[in-house]
């Protein structure tokens, strides 16, 4: 008897630890904030709330400006639709990759924010961390993303190749030096100023962005895109790549004058030497051989605007900007 009592008491024993356990929360007020909404159920704050409570939850989970540092503990969230994480200025880094039923995020003045992973959530369609402080993000994976908003904040790179929903891009004020938008849906960006709340396409204040890759040139709506003086469209990498590494050639030109309404003259030191002019959508408008020496080019009847010029020698390239008065 006392036999068969032991059993039955070690069998409820691994059934309860089977289906009782916890997921660690070590930050206060986040436990707290799943106390309040009554996903955590003990009332007494002891660093864990119940794994199967958080995987049940599905609603959106809005925890905006709650003192939250550490969000561990987010994911057992496995079917929450939406996460809205805004002002809570101490959480350094959020990985989201198990919440896979995540359509939304929103991390809006996270200033302490620098990374996120949001890797192989094919459900996401929202990303918005405006004046945060990301220095990367790969959206690589997530396919379904329509509205990108991360305005505000460190990012240097950011290949969008691979998110053909996207109609939604506002990355104003970055560190941006090189952006991928061929992803096939350019064509269905919504125009800036279609609707005050619809950010369009921004990429201006990003004065290391010099080229912006595109799917095609010659796309209706690019021509409200609004980008930095100092960018163009283009829609061969290449060519983007001659652009980003013209400060580290060092070849024998001089241009001047820039400004200029009629003539160019260009210094060159080497033979068997080319320039290209590029208007500000990428495309080439002028090409002429270079002689050693002195050259004379005429640009009169290139319109007043931001131009592109490129050299070429041998092996070398170098980029740089033009005025036409």
């Amino acid at each position: 008897m006392k036999k068969t009592t032991y059993l039955m008491a070690l069998c409820f024993a691994i059934y309860s630890f089977s289906y009782a356990q916890y997921t660690a929360v070590p930050d206060t007020n986040f436990e707290q904030q799943l106390i309040n909404a009554g996903i955590d159920t003990n009332p007494i704050l002891d660093g864990q709330v119940l794994t199967a409570a958080a995987n049940a939850h599905s609603v959106t989970l809005n925890i905006s400006n709650k003192g939250i540092t550490d969000l561990t503990g987010i994911e057992a969230f496995t079917n929450i639709p939406g996460l809205i994480i805004s002002w809570n200025t101490g959480i350094t880094s959020l990985d989201l990759s198990n919440c896979t039923a995540l359509q939304v995020v929103r991390g809006i003045g996270c200033s302490g924010l620098t990374s996120i992973n949001v890797s192989d959530l094919i459900n996401l369609t929202e990303i918005n961390f405006r004046n945060s402080a990301l220095t990367s993000l790969d959206v690589s994976s997530n396919a379904a993303l329509e509205t990108l908003i991360i305005r505000n904040n460190y990012i240097s790179s950011l290949d969008l190749s691979q998110n053909s929903a996207l109609t939604f891009v506002d990355v104003k004020t970055n560190h941006l030096t090189f952006l991928d938008m061929r992803n096939g849906n350019n064509a269905n960006v919504i125009p800036v100023g279609t609707d005050p709340a619809i950010p369009g396409f921004n990429s201006d204040f990003n004065p290391g962005l010099e080229c912006i890759l595109i799917d095609d040139i010659n796309t209706p709506v690019i021509s409200s895109w609004i980008i930095a003086s100092n960018s163009c469209f283009c829609e061969d990498l290449g060519v983007c790549l001659t652009i980003s590494v013209a400060e580290v050639k060092n070849l024998s030109y001089n241009m001047y004058p820039n400004p200029t309404n009629d003539y160019l003259y260009i210094s060159s030191k080497t033979n068997n030497s080319s320039i290209n002019i590029y208007n500000i959508t990428g495309k080439m408008v002028l090409s002429k051989t270079l002689a050693q020496g002195e050259n004379i080019i005429n640009v009169s009847n290139l319109a007043s605007g931001i131009y592109l010029t490129r050299f070429a020698s041998n092996n070398q390239v170098d980029t740089k900007k033009l005025i036409i008065q």
